[in-house]
């Protein structure tokens, strides 16, 4: 259980993947976490890579499945679509689009770069009403079922670290972008860190008329 009430959002493209693989585990693991995507229609694999199944964010997880099986229960089923789904169905409703999205976070995660960009670009086109710091994260998972489950575990892992933070990352204006990458394993640590510790790799700087800082971190694993 995490020792702070941390408010997480994870944020993917279709708001199918990556984002529902970790707002389930970190559901189950006490967060208080919401999943989103950034697109404007929901994409899934179709019987071919220029045939994607296209639907509205309106659209529940139910009637996609339902509609799948229709098409082709075979395909569907070794592909992994059809258990994806049924899972998704279980956790809420239907895809959400972070962009009518106006719930206050503490920390969002993303999961590609482009996500990263189109969550950051709506965050600063916003009016500003209560001058709340947010952490903005990425950390880039592919797009397929496996990476997806290793991506969670990770954001898991992150999660549990800031929320134990202290002190926080510091903070100076109402938003906080950080960008994760995972770098390469490091063959030792500085003394005092452990797996998990983010330490900055840049300096900090202002965006000017935003007062957003952006910092650079990345994971430091032990070997």
């Amino acid at each position: 259980m995490p020792s702070s009430p941390l408010r997480v959002a994870v944020v993917c493209s279709s708001n199918q993947n990556r984002s529902m693989e970790a707002h389930n585990i970190l559901s189950k693991r006490g967060f208080s976490v919401r999943s989103f995507g950034t697109g404007t229609h929901v994409k899934l694999p179709g019987p071919a890579p220029d045939k994607p199944n296209v639907y509205d964010f309106k659209t529940t997880y139910d009637q996609m499945y339902n509609d799948l099986l229709r098409k082709d229960k075979e395909l569907y089923t070794q592909n992994g679509i059809l258990h994806m789904l049924d899972r998704n169905k279980r956790i809420k409703p239907r895809p959400e689009r972070f962009q009518n999205c106006r719930d206050l976070f503490d920390l969002i995660l993303t999961c590609e770069e482009r996500v990263y960009d189109q969550v950051v670009e709506d965050l600063n086109s916003r009016e500003q009403e209560t001058c709340q710091p947010v952490h903005v994260i990425n950390v880039d998972i592919q797009d397929n079922h496996e990476e997806a489950t290793l991506g969670a575990f990770l954001i898991c892992e992150l999660c549990q670290c800031v929320s134990t933070l202290c002190p926080p990352v510091p903070c100076s204006g109402p938003g906080v972008q950080v960008c994760l990458t995972q770098g390469p394993k490091e063959q030792s640590l500085p003394e005092g860190l452990d797996r998990g510790h983010l330490l900055p790799t840049h300096g900090f700087y202002q965006e000017s008329g935003y007062h957003v800082i952006r910092i650079h971190v990345r994971v430091i694993f032990k070997c």
